[in-house]
């Protein structure tokens, strides 16, 4: 499990330090309380792996093709950095508070019973979670193909993000139309060999306009997200939690809490470069942007 985060990281092609804490964290909870701990991290990669796959919602009625970049930054609100954990009978806080820290939050919890203590990890502390990846388009006769894709090889880890997505113009059936309408279908998956697997799905509708070089878009999108978390147990005898007295290796599924979201962002076009910026709301909001080279 070790450094497993700072490899995503690295696949998507940014920095993130704290995230290679990665193996003081999770070497420490069980799989009956991960869903919790983990579940603010699930839901900021669902988010991730389903932002930037548009800055319009025109579609060239004969070809087009485009390559660029998207950059985002996600916001952990402060209700996603705690959670309170489900602790046996008899048991108390001997912090004072019964909450204990998420992955995003600070402070793990403590807890005194007749068994002994049982303690919670502490998170990374942190407020944002920033990504970067590459994307192309090609585009005909109404319908456009989205690719993502990014393999590496870290330390003889393989590693691969992978996404597709279909979009289809609705727009060209309605004569007249003043605006550009269409509907998108969006997947992708990440896979750290032997460690992690992640799904995300996503459905949205989109809508924009066009100003001479400036284009106002918006859309509405219906998302889901699941990690398949791989690791290993510090068995502490000490413990009085039975799950963590003994080392042992742990897969556990944990679905992001990723539902609808609404994005309103520009684009400005200049040439073949397209620069563009958008904000959704949702479970955890996030900026984005992009640089396009598209014809």
């Amino acid at each position: 499990m070790k450094n497993i985060f700072l490899l995503l990281m690295l696949a998507l092609l940014i920095t993130a330090p704290s995230l290679s804490q990665i193996d003081s964290h999770f070497g420490y909870i069980d799989e009956k309380e991960i869903a919790q701990f983990a579940k603010p991290l699930v839901t900021s990669l669902g988010i991730a792996m389903n932002t930037g796959a548009f800055h319009t919602a025109h579609i060239p009625t004969f070809f087009g093709f485009s390559i660029g970049v998207r950059g985002m930054i996600m916001m952990i609100p402060d209700n996603q950095k705690t959670f309170t954990p489900a602790i046996p009978a008899g048991y108390k806080s001997a912090t004072g508070t019964n909450e204990t820290a998420t992955f995003y939050g600070t402070d793990g919890g403590v807890y005194s019973g007749p068994g002994g203590f049982i303690t919670y990890p502490s998170g990374v502390n942190e407020s944002t979670l920033p990504f970067v990846f590459p994307q192309a388009t090609v585009s005909i006769l109404g319908t456009e193909l989205l690719l993502r894709y990014v393999p590496l090889n870290i330390k003889e880890t393989k590693i691969n993000l992978f996404g597709i997505g279909l979009k289809h113009s609705v727009s060209q059936y309605i004569p007249f139309c003043p605006v550009d309408l269409a509907v998108q279908v969006l997947y992708n998956k990440f896979n750290v060999e032997n460690l992690v697997t992640s799904t995300h799905i996503a459905f949205s509708g989109q809508v924009s306009k066009t100003f001479a070089v400036v284009t106002a878009y918006g859309g509405v999108q219906y998302e889901s997200s699941k990690l398949t978390f791989d690791y290993n147990i510090k068995g502490d005898p000490t413990s009085a939690n039975p799950l963590l007295q003994t080392d042992r290796k742990v897969s556990a599924d944990v679905t992001g809490d990723n539902s609808m979201r609404l994005t309103v962002g520009g684009a400005l076009s200049l040439g073949f470069f397209v620069l563009n910026a958008d904000y959704s709301v949702g479970s955890q909001p996030v900026a984005s942007a992009g640089i396009t080279f598209e014809f």
